[in-house]
């Protein structure tokens, strides 16, 4: 199952988040129990960890947070897991980057901008005595109600971004947040690749690539002369041609792994594609 995160509407009266006028600013996340999932993260994000261990699996490696680091990460999809000694908890918090705020950030005269070619979607920091101290106040935030809300925490948004950057780590901030800000058409393919066959919407990879839904249908039919519904299914459905000829896997599961979380959608695209339904090619390549 795939974990949208944040939540669209994060619940007014759940303390562990921390939100005004339906904009989810920090989520305070506390587990007894070690768990691993794959989350969609929909905002770029600032990881503290406070107890614990927080693991980040990307390709060809995994990376390790604890309570003396800070992880930056951008919006995508990733699969995380915690690490939690006997008897203790877990316990993190999530600080969501809107990319307006990004933009505010790289357009001021401190920032230093450069062409990012490949931009890693984390980055880990060391968190130095200034970061320290802005963790703990922002804990204390989850148990004080606050006033003016969107107006604090935006500014303690900003405020990280700044103390990163003063903390000798200035190029790597503003090399992730140029990275985060990218419309190359090289970025594009590479998300559109990437997320190929996860169960995301042509929406979705508009977001990712920092355009709107026009702007990305108009960029990717330049890009792969043909509409972006029609170029993924036909991916898609060519994978799930070579599952169902060389495993015995459940359609289920390959239509899962194919980015389709529609089974009975998943079918019968499958079926005007082959001229069969899954099951039933599965069969006569058996016979034959």
């Amino acid at each position: 199952m795939l974990f949208r995160f944040p939540p669209i509407d994060a619940p007014v009266a759940d303390s562990t988040y921390l939100t005004f006028h339906g904009e989810t600013f920090a989520k305070l996340k506390q587990e007894s129990q070690a768990g691993k999932r794959t989350v969609f993260l929909t905002e770029h994000t600032l990881i503290f960890v406070t107890k614990g261990i927080k693991l980040l699996h990307l390709p060809g490696e995994t990376i390790e947070a604890g309570p003396e680091t800070v992880v930056l990460l951008k919006k995508g999809i990733y699969v995380m897991a915690e690490y939690i000694e006997q008897g203790l908890n877990f316990e993190a918090m999530m600080l969501f980057l809107p990319v307006k705020l990004l933009k505010a950030v790289s357009t001021e005269p401190f920032f230093n901008s450069r062409k990012v070619t490949a931009a890693p979607p984390c980055v880990i920091f060391p968190g130095g005595e200034l970061v320290q101290a802005f963790k703990e106040q922002l804990r204390m935030y989850f148990n004080k109600p606050l006033l003016h809300t969107d107006q604090l925490l935006s500014l303690k948004q900003r405020e990280i971004l700044l103390l990163l950057m003063n903390s000798g780590h200035q190029r790597d901030v503003c090399d992730f947040i140029t990275g985060a800000l990218s419309t190359d058409p090289e970025d594009l393919d590479y998300i559109v690749r990437t997320y190929l066959l996860q169960p995301v919407t042509i929406e979705d990879l508009a977001d990712l690539t920092n355009r709107s839904l026009a702007t990305f249908k108009r960029d990717f039919q330049r890009i792969y002369q043909m509409p972006p519904r029609q170029w993924i299914n036909e991916q898609r459905l060519a994978h799930a041609r070579l599952l169902i000829d060389n495993t015995q896997q459940q359609v289920s599961e390959i239509a899962w792994q194919c980015g389709y979380d529609n089974i009975s959608y998943f079918i019968r695209i499958f079926k005007k594609k082959y001229g069969s339904t899954p099951q039933a090619l599965r069969a006569e390549t058996t016979i034959n």
